[in-house]
């Protein structure tokens, strides 16, 4: 690439010896390289400046500075083209880029005299907001740009080769991106994206981040995903500690104080009063985004010890809103430390306690599943003689994910004995189709054979699941003596959404529909032998 590079700066050279146009008669100044940056013909002249020997190096940096903060014609930076990038000229000409046209003294002494200009202009203080709220036009994005291209841009090996230059270049650079985050990040008249700015410095330019994690920022997450990928432990810990600290800030009552004064003020600015119940509710919803849309986000992304402690504490409090206990839960997605027991059973308490509202029971059972197997299995076993059926379904769900053939004797030996204990249709029947895959048709077969006569009810519907999911019609024969078997299935209230119905053929063999099943027997004939295929 670099040999590219040099022929099309070679071929550039000479060509602008002969086609661009050499400024004869009066001496060319200061003022003409200023008022060139407005005027039609202005770029091809301050290119040529730039480009020929017969003009002083100071004066040769005005123009490239001129052309850095030239406005853009017709939408495109014509500068920034000009003087990075193949271009052409007014009369149709191909042009290579304009530094690269410069000898390699010349280009070294152009961009050690701009490089104290452009970082004056990068880290000059940013223009803040306007009157209402929107962000005002950022001056020194064309000289944070013209710095990137320089550093990381097609050719910069060739552009910024003392070390001193490239150090301050990079370091204004850092400074930038650190300062009014939340304002350009987002800033489209970039040609560089502050992110792409930051992973090119990679480590170095995330390090001032956790900093800025607070109350006032509103693109933690971003902040977070970019401390994540690049930043070293010891900026992570700090990303990690800033996040907590939000946390419980957004979450005290002298935030929500604070935030009531604010919103009642621009309530009053803007004449419309609210009642303190509707000032409230505007301070929850403010509290609610924060939370749900920035901060347990920006916690998934980043993670850290101090964000686990934080996110198992309030997925613990009964007190937290259900649906916040939801996000702290879904927040600790990988996160969670394999070989850190403590935290295992942290998860498994909150999983196995009836008071957890079922939806964020499951996202605790869904980061159980995230955990070595030989540590969760024994536990999940514990959950087999719950209160609620659906917590042992769950739990047995999650054991049919984990063990191996050698341990199915084992999970059949759980299974509620007799019908004694609530148990819905629904569990024996999928208990069966996971057993399929898990060992097999040809084994599976085998082993539902080998219980359609055990004493225990649940591995007896678990063996008719099997049959269920995977049976023949040859099995008809075998399923048989099972047709006139009387005992009882578990008797279910409606509340425990357990009836046993399931979808058999309708009367007059039009369609289906759902019959409710009250035997083993009728289990056999109207559920499970119409399925045989």
């Amino acid at each position: 690439m670099r040999k590219g590079i040099r022929r099309i700066a070679m071929a550039a050279a000479i060509g602008s010896a002969t086609a661009l146009p050499l400024l004869s008669g009066c001496a060319v100044g200061q003022s003409d390289i200023h008022r060139w940056e407005g005027t039609e013909h202005g770029p091809g002249k301050l290119e040529a400046v730039l480009v020929h020997d017969k003009y002083s190096i100071e004066l040769r940096k005005e123009a490239a500075l001129s052309l850095v903060k030239m406005p853009a014609r017709g939408g495109t930076r014509l500068g920034q083209k000009i003087l990075f990038e193949k271009h052409k000229t007014e009369e149709g000409e191909e042009r290579g880029p304009a530094l690269l046209v410069l000898s390699k003294d010349a280009r070294a002494k152009v961009i050690d005299q701009l490089t104290p200009e452009l970082v004056a202009k990068i880290t000059a203080p940013p223009p803040g907001r306007l009157a209402d709220g929107r962000a005002a036009a950022d001056p020194s994005i064309p000289y944070k740009d013209t710095a990137y291209a320089l550093l990381f841009g097609e050719g910069s090996a060739e552009l910024v080769t003392n070390a001193e230059s490239r150090k301050k270049l990079e370091a204004a650079l850092i400074a930038w991106c650190n300062t009014d985050f939340d304002a350009r990040i987002d800033n489209s008249s970039q040609l560089y994206g502050l992110e792409q700015v930051m992973r090119s410095l990679k480590a170095p330019a995330v390090v001032g981040i956790p900093a800025l994690m607070n109350e006032k920022a509103y693109r933690v997450d971003r902040m977070s995903s970019l401390v994540a990928d690049l930043g070293d432990e010891a900026t992570k810990a700090k990303g990690s500690e800033a996040l907590v600290a939000l946390g419980k800030r957004l979450e005290s009552a002298e935030w929500f104080e604070d935030q009531k004064k604010m919103v009642d003020a621009h309530n009053k600015e803007a004449k419309t009063p609210a009642t303190p119940e509707q000032l409230k509710k505007q301070v929850e919803t403010i509290q609610q985004r924060k939370l749900s849309e920035e901060l347990f986000p920006a916690m998934k992304k980043l993670g850290g010890r101090p964000v686990v402690e934080f996110l198992l504490t309030y997925a613990a409090d009964g007190k937290k809103p259900e649906d916040r206990r939801k996000l702290a839960l879904a927040a600790l997605e990988g996160k969670i430390d394999k070989t850190n027991k403590a935290d295992l059973d942290r998860v498994f308490a909150i999983a196995s306690d009836d008071a957890t509202p079922d939806a964020a029971r499951d996202l605790a059972f869904t980061r159980l599943g995230e955990l070595p197997k030989d540590q969760i299995v024994p536990k999940l076993y514990t959950l087999f003689e719950p209160k609620k059926w659906q917590v042992r379904y769950v739990a047995a769900t999650l054991i049919l994910k984990s063990i191996d053939a050698a341990a199915v004797p084992d999970f059949l030996a759980k299974l509620p004995a007799t019908t004694k204990t609530k148990m819905a249709l629904t569990e024996p029947l999928d208990y069966g189709r996971n057993l399929n895959r898990i060992l097999g048709a040809e084994k599976a077969r085998a082993l539902a054979v080998s219980n359609l006569d055990s004493k225990s009810f649940g591995a007896k519907m678990t063996a008719l699941g099997i049959f269920w999911d995977a049976g023949k019609k040859s099995d008809a024969s075998v399923l048989s003596p099972l047709e006139g078997d009387k005992t009882p299935v578990p008797v279910c209230e409606a509340a425990d959404d357990c009836l046993w119905k399931c979808e058999a053929p309708a009367a007059g063999g039009k369609g289906t529909e759902l019959k409710e099943v009250k035997t083993i027997g009728e289990v056999v004939t109207v559920c499970i032998v119409p399925k045989l295929k």
